[in-house]
């Protein structure tokens, strides 16, 4: 029986984030905000620190630089709870980092170093360690230029031969992107990404459209994230759905989709319908976006269960 409940495996980076922010500061000069904060965030670690926040045993899989940057986010990751071991650590380049201002409206823009992002690998005698979860959420496909490709298929084959459930996230999809992508469908049990990514990837912009597409290549449940319009669920069995969003006062949207993973991934752990998983989901998210960084207001599960039932729903 897998040791953990479930292994995130791809993408972290160091955010560094502010609010509220509109415009670069004069030159030489300096504009004045409400907060500045540093978290751990990105398609994997964000989503396996939510997991374990909300009360799960969980492993990450990633690589950081021999740096202060590395040296925070594996002591933050632990000290939430999360099983580091497998972090792996690269003396030639450094972790990956963003810089993000947060607008009035709680988007973002960003400076991006890939950095570590670039330079993960997993070998087939590693599978065992990393596949040692009862759930495998593979994160940040696209960004991870060592594991993309034929190993994330072989990793994913692996799994599906070990009888893993897998869930699988990207960031900054593009058209191009669906080319490393479409090998792993037939083998993703949970595909949980945002409309606009899996828009670009699938040439639709109609949420049914663009998950029926993805089910057709291979993906047993089609989850699109709607931003602030919710969700668009088409399960493996059983008719298409879309659940709202929150009514909620949005501080930062920075991590609410990996939350949102995190949520699924929680609901799935505790064996609950898809349309359960996804309602915590939304309020997981919505915990989220009410506070600056991937954790956001984020706290405990029983206070999301509370949230989920209590707070209403955006009309």
């Amino acid at each position: 029986m897998p040791s953990h409940d479930f292994s995130a495996v791809g993408f972290v980076v160091l955010d560094v984030l502010c609010r509220y922010a509109e415009e670069m500061p004069p030159p030489g000069g300096a504009t004045f905000v409400e907060q500045i904060t540093m978290t751990v965030a990105g398609t994997a670690g964000a989503t396996a620190v939510d997991c374990a926040i909300l009360g799960l045993n969980g492993q990450l899989v990633a690589r950081v630089g021999n740096d202060d940057m590395g040296e925070f986010l594996r002591r933050k990751i632990a000290a939430y709870g999360v099983n580091t071991d497998l972090i792996q650590i690269d003396d030639t380049i450094q972790t990956s980092a963003s810089m993000l201002p947060i607008r009035p409206d709680g988007s973002r823009s960003g400076f991006f170093v890939p950095g570590t992002t670039e330079t993960l690998t997993i070998t087939p005698e590693q599978f065992d360690d990393v596949l040692d979860a009862e759930i495998i959420h593979l994160g940040g496909s696209g960004l991870l230029t060592a594991l993309d490709g034929a190993p994330s298929l072989a990793l994913l084959k692996r799994a599906r031969e070990l009888g893993r459930t897998t869930v699988f996230d990207l960031i900054q999809a593009t058209p191009e992107t669906i080319a490393c992508v479409k090998p792993l469908l037939p083998y993703i049990d949970y595909f949980v990404p945002s409309i606009v990514e899996a828009a670009a990837m699938a040439g639709e912009t109609d949420p049914a459209t663009v998950a029926r597409w993805f089910k057709s290549q291979g993906v047993r449940n089609a989850i699109l994230t709607l931003e602030g319009d919710g969700v668009w669920v088409d399960p493996e069995e059983g008719a298409p759905f879309h659940l709202p969003a929150h009514e909620i006062d949005v501080v930062d949207t920075t991590g609410c989709g990996d939350s949102f993973t995190a949520g699924i991934i929680v609901g799935l752990s505790k064996g609950w319908s898809i349309r359960e998983a996804a309602r915590f989901a939304n309020a997981v998210a919505a915990k989220v976006a009410m506070g600056l960084g991937s954790m956001g207001q984020l706290s405990s599960f029983e206070d999301t269960i509370e949230a989920m039932n209590t707070w209403p729903l955006r009309q």
